[in-house]
């Protein structure tokens, strides 16, 4: 069922941008795209393992109740999905496995991601926000999952690392959806 979760935000990015007196450089907002648009490519592939490997030890992925308790800290609200890095590669083993019955025929899907913005200077850690639409395809049918994810990401080996994923559907309800079958 559900379990606790949390959320943030700030603002934008373009060539150089400001936020407050700190400049952004460009750079690492083309980079942190690159990054993202792997992520979804692994994810539309169906090639959870891999995306899996993303996430840093400890990493987190969550997905906020609709209700969208924007100050909750995680463990104050009901997510929809609450996933330590443990869980998270039990998640990723399941929904790799055959006997994963919603997933008889796997889905298809296809991510669309914009509006990327980083929501701190970069420091150690690199926090930001980025809209999508997931549209998931199986059995004649289609879905589509609405909203805006932040990511804590950390470098690692001039590569990054999701540390968190926290995602908020813009859904009033899933009822449409009847579930979710699929890592949005």
């Amino acid at each position: 069922m559900g379990q606790l979760c949390g959320a943030a935000v700030m603002t934008a990015t373009s060539v150089v941008s400001y936020i407050g007196a700190v400049p952004i450089v460009s750079d690492i907002v083309s980079r942190i795209t690159s990054f993202l648009a792997l992520e979804a490519d692994l994810l539309d592939d169906w090639r959870l393992e891999d995306w899996f490997e993303l996430f840093e030890p400890g990493g987190r992925y969550i997905v906020a109740p609709l209700q969208r308790h924007a100050e909750s800290a995680p463990e104050q609200a009901l997510c929809l999905i609450l996933d330590d890095y443990d869980r998270l590669r039990a998640r990723v083993r399941h929904f790799a496995g055959a006997s994963t019955w919603m997933e008889q025929p796997r889905s298809r899907t296809r991510r669309l991601m914009s509006n990327l913005r980083l929501l701190a200077p970069p420091t150690e850690e690199i926090v930001v926000r980025v809209n999508f639409v997931v549209y998931q395809f199986r059995n004649h049918e289609s879905w589509e999952f609405i909203g805006s994810a932040r990511y804590r990401l950390v470098t690692h080996e001039a590569e990054f690392r999701i540390r968190e994923r926290f995602v908020h559907l813009d859904h009033e309800s899933i009822s449409k959806q009847r579930r979710i079958s699929i890592i949005i």
